[in-house]
């Protein structure tokens, strides 16, 4: 189980691999921030309607939506957006921290904080090293291309992290 911060989410089921998420964790726990991102992008045509559909499919079966709910984890959550973290970024933190789960994100910031708080967490290419792991992706072949698709359709991740990403994909095969 993990929780996820909205990159993970949109970006895998705009290529039509949000299965990764579900193959790898089995249930992804988002707080209501994240599914407000996820309802906006879609309202303003970031997400398509089928996009918008499978993760609203999953959202039904191994999605959770959760916000951090003990008294520790909604003064962190109050804390993280003090220090100018977004909503979605403070929430899923304190939510992770709260459940001892790992945080999916692909943001800087949010990573850094996440790791100060002593949370495990996972770089959207730790996230398909993990399927690699797993053996939901099969070669390091498939693993650049998901990884190329969705840089393709506006996920972030630079040359020199890519190419990182793929020297850490070849060892692990």
């Amino acid at each position: 189980m993990a929780v996820s911060n909205t990159t993970p989410i949109i970006y895998l089921a705009k290529i039509r691999k949000l299965d990764i998420l579900k193959n790898v964790y089995e249930s992804i726990f988002i707080c209501s921030p994240v599914w407000g991102d996820i309802v906006h992008l879609y309202k303003r045509s970031f997400l398509s309607k089928e996009d918008f559909f499978l993760i609203s499919k999953a959202r039904r079966k191994w999605i959770v939506l959760q916000d951090p709910k003990e008294k520790d984890s909604i003064q962190l959550r109050e804390s993280l957006v003090e220090k100018g973290l977004g909503l979605g970024e403070a929430y899923s933190i304190a939510l992770a921290k709260e459940l001892r789960k790992i945080f999916l994100a692909n943001d800087k910031q949010a990573i850094e904080v996440a790791r100060e708080l002593g949370v495990e967490t996972r770089w959207f290419t730790e996230i398909l090293n993990d399927a690699l792991k797993s053996k939901y992706i099969k070669s390091v072949n498939e693993y650049i291309q998901i990884s190329d698709a969705c840089i393709n359709n506006g996920l972030y991740i630079s040359r020199k992290e890519r190419e990182k990403a793929i020297e850490a994909a070849k060892k692990i095969v």
